[in-house]
């Protein structure tokens, strides 16, 4: 009996790391796996990433994308995460004490214990459109949550008030950007506009700080670091959305490379 290869392979462990350069790297992992987690260098500048929700969601349409992996609600990603930013009891580990994570979908609640936060702060990220949503529902989605905290490595720190610091830029809690829709949302069933990326980057990093992005997608989060001359670490766990990403990342860093010396 012939057995066919799935057309979307699991990554090995480790990962296979399909670009690298001095402003980034794209990952082909699973960012649960440790030998994945460890590639990225510790103290790094900003946690920024959309996981899948754990929905399974299903507008009741045919659809031209696939599940998304990881979004059939048996992984606990505010878990999960907490490995990237470096779990309780670790100092040096991950992202950087006092440093910001933004993360698409969960609510303070659920991610300040698992990735240490002191101050959070809900942001909206108004889609300006609305979508399709469940249709047997009056309401359409038009907007997506944000959450936004400070990374405290010492639990006595995060009692005390530790982490209650600002942004660099301090702006309002709703970020209005179109969705990707008709050709360009072809890309990623969930992807993210460059612009709203932009936002959140530039407001908690500065130049040369490296973002990190364990859930990529289509890699929206490294092109838009690249083009604000920050440095990009990129996780994907689907091949062929890897593969974009690495696209999107080459051309950006190609565009980067011709823009005047600041």
């Amino acid at each position: 009996m012939t057995t066919v290869a799935p057309l979307t392979p699991s990554p090995p462990p480790g990962g296979v790391i399909l670009h690298t350069s001095p402003r980034a790297t794209v990952i082909w992992g699973d960012c649960r796996d440790p030998a994945v987690i460890a590639q990225v260098p510790n103290g790094y500048g900003l946690l920024c990433t959309d996981p899948p929700y754990g929905i399974r969601f299903n507008s009741g349409r045919s659809d031209t994308f696939t599940e998304i992996p990881g979004d059939d609600g048996t992984v606990d990603w505010p878990t999960a995460l907490a490995e990237w930013v470096g779990p309780e009891g670790t100092v040096t580990r991950g992202l950087a004490s006092k440093r910001h994570v933004y993360v698409f979908g969960y609510d303070a609640t659920a991610l300040a214990g698992p990735l240490r936060l002191g101050g959070t702060a809900d942001l909206v990220w108004d889609k300006t459109q609305t979508g399709m949503g469940k249709l047997n529902i009056p309401w359409g989605p038009s907007h997506e949550r944000i959450t936004m905290g400070v990374h405290v490595k010492q639990a006595a720190n995060r009692r005390d008030g530790g982490g209650n610091t600002a942004a660099r830029l301090r702006r309002g809690t709703v970020l209005r950007h179109p969705r990707p829709n008709g050709a360009r949302a072809r890309r990623h069933s969930n992807e993210k506009p460059v612009p709203l990326m932009i936002d959140l980057i530039e407001s908690s990093t500065i130049r040369d700080d490296l973002v990190v992005d364990p859930c990529a997608g289509s890699g929206s989060t490294g092109v838009a670091a690249i083009l604000r001359d920050r440095r990009a670490f990129l996780v994907e766990i689907d091949r062929p959305t890897a593969e974009l990403a690495t696209a999107r990342v080459q051309a950006a860093e190609a565009l980067a490379a011709q823009a005047p010396a600041v």
